[in-house]
């Protein structure tokens, strides 16, 4: 912000959203009398510099920017609802402050996220902004809180470089990155054979995916026997697939998500590759698998970020999730962890303020919902976690009807995110080291306390 420039002035609404129940007291004392005593023409009295107190009844905005129309809107809905139970569970056990999420849809496009981010940001006055699915989006939503100074918890993306060569001062990520996903699931593909064929959706994340796993494969004695790029929302694949069968590769890797994984496993399966081939891939869910021939591949194994057995408490927020969602996936824990680490760290910091929210998250160990807590560590700001390798089970041995998982593998989190010293969270650490982060324009910091 321009130090020569006057501060702006808050309208009635947004002081009301603020200030809550403070009365006409309280609200004097800060600025904004009920009753007009001053000459007449008189410049409106402005706020403290940056501050308004949140007293009581006041409302704290988390704007959610995610793909809630085309390929990943299901998956995306669900991130949203387990905001929504964290926020609920928070609400219920201190209604002091309300918190209201104010969706803006990305539609999978990084030029709409960017749009939508800047709404939230400039027109809604959000205090902080979570949430994306695609990693494309991702990346650009955390360029524009970065250039905007606005906290950024990155929800569902897993392309490594949101937490290494691209990351942003202001930026954390919820979920496991692919760096993660794939020191889980790799050594365990690589039981099943080490030549493998890879099917890479081409964009961040299948990319950076392919990037990784490739890397794994290669330090284990295997070889890449092949691999075809397909854009996102491809639906036909025979033409990639009847190369892969024409291999003697032994494994088929898909580096892809959602509706794309369903439909090239589905052609997979009509080729009769899951009779010459393992299958596995960089990530699934019972959100992916719902529309998998599942009975096909028993036994494919997959990265994997949460389940009801991951342990510690993850049982209570199975059923916290249950209770809102017939079919709970590891989207749901992923918005339900995201929207308790936002607001228990809003209150630690005491403040809205980017820079001490920051500072409030840097380093902070929290109950992760498995069987060691996790914590956001200061280098690059990953949320270092347990990480899995799911493998799909028969239907007999299901815990219900659209349980499709059990955990095959566990790496600790430090294992499965290797130490600050990786290249990636190095390239982080000099890039959120040297990032500045400024008063953000036209807005007012909320105390908490």
């Amino acid at each position: 912000m321009d130090e020569t420039r006057p501060e702006p002035s808050v309208d009635r609404k947004e002081f009301l959203r603020r200030s809550g129940a403070l009365g006409i007291a309280g609200a004097a004392a800060l600025g904004f009398p009920l009753l007009e005593t001053r000459a007449a023409g008189a410049s409106p009295l402005l706020p403290p510099r940056d501050v308004i107190a949140a007293g009581g009844g006041a409302t704290i905005k988390i704007g959610h920017v995610d793909g809630f129309s085309g390929v990943y809107a299901a998956a995306s809905a669900s991130q949203q609802l387990g905001i929504e139970v964290a926020v609920a569970e928070a609400m219920k056990k201190n209604s002091r402050i309300k918190y209201e999420i104010i969706k803006g849809d990305d539609s999978n496009k990084p030029d709409v996220g960017t749009t939508e981010a800047k709404r939230l940001i400039t027109q809604e006055k959000v205090d902080v902004l979570t949430g994306c699915l695609s990693s494309g989006v991702g990346l650009a939503v955390s360029a524009t809180a970065q250039q905007n100074n606005t906290f950024f918890l990155a929800l569902g993306t897993h392309d490594t470089n949101i937490t290494g060569s691209k990351a942003h001062r202001v930026t954390f990520r919820q979920t496991c990155s692919n760096a993660m996903l794939a020191n889980a699931v790799a050594p365990e593909l690589v039981k099943h054979g080490k030549k493998w064929y890879f099917l890479v959706a081409d964009y961040a994340f299948g990319n950076d995916a392919h990037e990784r796993l490739k890397k794994i494969l290669l330090a284990q004695g295997g070889a890449e026997v092949g691999a075809d790029l397909h854009p996102l929302g491809q639906t036909d694949y025979s033409s990639y697939l009847t190369k892969a069968r024409n291999t003697d590769a032994n494994v088929l890797v898909f580096c892809n998500y959602g509706p794309d994984t369903q439909n090239s496993v589905k052609a997979a399966v009509q080729l009769g590759l899951n009779k010459k081939m393992t299958f596995g891939g960089i990530l699934s869910g019972n959100d992916v698998a719902v529309g998998l021939p599942v009975d096909e591949i028993v036994g494919s194994i997959w990265g994997y970020v949460w389940g009801p057995e991951a342990g510690g408490s993850a049982a209570r927020v199975y059923a916290a999730l249950k209770a809102r969602s017939k079919d709970v996936d590891w989207r749901q824990y992923l918005g339900y962890m995201a929207g308790q680490n936002i607001v228990n760290r809003l209150n630690a910091a005491g403040s809205t303020d980017t820079e001490k929210l920051i500072a409030a998250f840097e380093n902070y160990h929290y109950d992760a919902a498995k069987a060691g807590n996790g914590y956001f560590r200061k280098c690059d700001h990953q949320a270092v976690q347990g990480t899995y390798a799911g493998m799909i089970v028969p239907k007999a041995k299901r815990r219900s009807e659209n349980e499709y998982f059990t955990i095959a593998s566990r790496v600790g989190g430090d294992f499965a995110a290797e130490t600050c010293a990786n290249p990636d969270s190095e390239a982080a650490a000099k890039i959120i080291g040297s990032e500045k982060v400024g008063a953000r324009e036209g807005y007012t910091v909320v105390s908490l306390k």
